[in-house]
């Protein structure tokens, strides 16, 4: 589930928040989680440039791997992310 609010600030440029929360699976045991499922928060703020028909996006983001106590060992990580991309519509 995730939710996105998009301010346009000129004709091509915009800002935008999102949100997420989703499940995933995790193969491998650390010493602050058990493998099996979990779930990631993710928190993020961008910013959108269209430039003829490409779209070029700069997003920070803030990240948090938890399993919600359904496995023993249940620490959680947080990691610090930065995403760049290049739409092109097909």
């Amino acid at each position: 589930m995730s939710f996105l609010v998009r301010k346009p600030l000129f004709k091509k440029m915009s800002i935008y928040v999102l949100g997420s929360i989703g499940p995933l699976i995790t193969d491998t045991e650390t010493e602050r989680m058990s493998s099996g499922f979990s779930f990631a928060d993710v928190v993020a703020m961008g910013i959108s440039n269209k430039i003829n028909r490409f779209t070029i996006d700069f997003r920070p983001s803030l990240r948090h791997v938890f399993n919600a106590g359904i496995q023993s060992k249940n620490s959680g990580y947080n990691t610090k992310n930065i995403e760049f991309g290049i739409y092109y519509p097909l």
